[in-house]
C-alpha cells in the first residue's frame, strides 16, 4: 500500500468539508438521524461505554508511544508521539472553535419530541468532539503505518464512535462527518508541522512495522 501523500488530502478536505457544512438539508440530517436513535433498551449501556472509549484510547496513545520510543530508543517512535500529540492539540482546538462559532443545539434539545437523549452532553453539538477525535486518532495511525491491517480496525473503530453519537442522540449526521474531516485534516496538519520540525525525509513507518 502506498504511503498517503498530503498534497491530494489538501485538496479533498475543504472541499468535502464546506459541502457538509454548507450544503446538508435538515430535514435529511434529521430524518437519518431518526432512524438510527431509537427508544432507550438495555443494551444503551454498552454503547455509551464505546463511545466514551475514545478518550482512553486517544490520550493514552502519545503517553504509550513516549514510553516506547525511551525503550527502545527508535526515532519512529519519537516521531508518532510527536505527531499524535501535536494532532490532540489541533483537534481540539478546531473543534472548541467550531462549536462555539457555528453554535448549534443538541438534537434532543431542538427535536426533542422525535430523538431520544440517552448519553449526557453539552450545549452545542457541531461538530461532533467524540468523532473528530475518533478521527485524529486513525488517521495519525494510519499515517504512521499505513497497512491494511492498522488502517482498517482504526478506521472501522472511528466509524463506530461517529454511529455510536447518532445511536445515543446525541449529534446530528453532519455534526459527525464535519468531525471525521476535523480530526482527519488535525492528523494530516499535525504530520505536515512535524515533519517540518524534525525535518525528516524518510517515512517512520518503515521503521515501525
Amino acid at each position: 500500500m502506498q504511503s498517503l501523500k498530503l498534497k491530494h488530502h489538501w485538496i479533498c478536505i475543504p472541499m468535502v468539508f464546506f459541502y457538509v457544512v454548507g450544503f446538508a438539508q435538515p430535514n435529511w440530517d434529521l430524518q437519518l438521524l431518526d432512524r438510527m436513535n431509537s427508544a432507550p433498551k438495555r443494551g444503551d449501556g454498552f454503547m455509551h461505554g464505546f463511545s466514551n472509549s475514545v478518550s482512553y484510547v486517544m490520550l493514552a496513545t502519545p503517553v504509550v508511544s513516549v514510553g516506547i520510543a525511551w525503550k527502545t530508543k527508535e526515532e519512529a517512535w519519537k516521531y508518532f508521539a510527536i505527531q499524535s500529540a501535536g494532532s490532540i492539540a489541533f483537534n481540539g482546538a478546531f473543534t472548541m472553535a467550531l462549536k462555539y462559532g457555528v453554535a448549534r443545539p443538541r438534537p434532543f434539545v431542538d427535536h426533542g419530541d422525535m430523538i431520544y437523549k440517552k448519553a449526557e452532553a453539552g450545549s452545542l453539538s457541531f461538530p461532533s468532539g467524540h468523532t473528530s477525535s475518533a478521527f485524529q486518532w486513525a488517521t495519525s495511525c494510519a499515517l504512521a503505518c499505513p497497512k491494511w491491517y492498522v488502517v482498517v480496525p482504526a478506521y472501522a473503530y472511528a466509524c463506530g464512535i461517529g454511529y455510536s453519537r447518532m445511536y445515543l442522540g446525541v449529534h446530528y449526521p453532519s455534526d459527525v462527518l464535519a468531525g471525521a474531516l476535523v480530526g482527519g485534516g488535525s492528523a494530516v496538519l499535525s504530520q505536515f508541522l512535524t515533519q517540518k520540525l524534525l525535518q525528516r525525509k524518510t517515512r517512520p513507518h518503515r521503521k515501525m512495522v
